[in-house]
């Protein structure tokens, strides 16, 4: 019942950020009547809209394909996380700006530092650890972890921190979703790699679509500007229903999202709990038998071999 609530969840949540472009934008203070013209935007009238529809279209689609049960096996989650990086991709050839500016700040760099760092060490612990039991102690394991994080760190401050790159749109978005890919394929259970990128994906819709609350204000502005001359003042500029109504169908996935990740999680895990104490029960039953058989074995040599004759009594 929870994984249908989910699952429902999950594709009502991009249907309403696609709905949402039929609806009012950025709207004007109605206290301007006919001074200004036009008086609102909806979604289909501005590029912001149709970009919307986009990432609608995309969370969908990347919904459908996390929905069936086959979604845990890992070349099947490894398809879905190559199809919405291609996705992502292609969405910020179309609509984004001819170029991307991308500062490199202190928060950035850190942020990168944790995400990199988070992603070498779950690739440690889980590619090398098993096989190196001696590096499997609490002490060893945080000295890894805060050493990768600080080398990381101080290598991007001193050849990108405080620098402003220029990068093409497809390609900044190809990097940044490659390394949220990565990171959800480095973390186990690696099945669930393509439910956790869809909550990676909400989380950057969201981000855009309250980011872009400013240039939809902008925009109805420019096209005042362009149709009579002169524009309503910025403060009494205000987005409109349809990017409350975007970021509610965005709320509604990201639950979904964690709902399922959740309750699949749980299930792999009780899954795997019980393949382990299966396996375990099942060497305890072979130990039992063998020991079993060997008594036999045993039992049988002492009943085949002749009994041993009295010594003769002396005279």
């Amino acid at each position: 019942m929870k994984q249908n609530w989910s699952k429902i969840a999950i594709t009502l949540g991009p249907a309403i950020v696609i709905v949402s472009i039929v609806w009012e934008m950025a709207r004007t203070n109605p206290s301007y009547g006919y001074l200004v013209q036009p008086w609102s935007m909806r979604g289909h009238e501005m590029d912001q809209g149709w970009a919307y529809l986009a990432v609608g279209v995309v969370l969908l689609l990347m919904g459908l394909a996390v929905t069936p049960k086959r979604a845990v096996e890992i070349p099947y989650s490894v398809a879905v996380i190559a199809f919405s990086t291609v996705a992502a991709t292609v969405l910020a050839l179309v609509f984004g700006p001819d170029t991307v500016s991308i500062t490199f700040s202190g928060v950035i760099v850190a942020v990168l530092s944790v995400l990199l760092a988070l992603m070498l060490y779950r690739t440690f612990k889980g590619l090398v650890l098993p096989r190196v039991p001696a590096l499997d102690r609490f002490i060893t394991r945080v000295a890894i972890g805060l050493g990768t994080l600080v080398a990381i760190f101080l290598l991007l401050a001193t050849t990108v921190g405080g620098s402003t790159v220029d990068m093409n749109p497809g390609l900044a978005a190809f990097v940044g979703i490659g390394l949220l890919a990565l990171f959800a394929l480095a973390t186990a259970p690696h099945g669930l790699a393509a439910n956790r990128l869809l909550i990676f994906f909400s989380v950057l819709g969201g981000a855009v679509i309250t980011l872009s609350g400013g240039s939809l204000r902008t925009t109805l502005m420019e096209a005042q500007v362009a149709e009579t001359g002169v524009s309503a003042q910025y403060k009494d500029v205000q987005v409109g229903y349809g990017w409350f109504i975007a970021l509610f169908g965005i709320l509604i996935l990201f639950v979904g999202a964690v709902a399922l990740w959740a309750t699949r999680r749980d299930v792999i895990i009780a899954r795997t709990r019980a393949r382990e104490q299966r396996a375990a029960a099942e060497k305890s039953a072979n130990e039992i038998r063998e020991s079993y058989e060997q008594y036999e074995r045993e039992k049988a040599a002492a009943a085949s071999a002749p009994a041993s004759t009295p010594p003769a009594p002396q005279a």
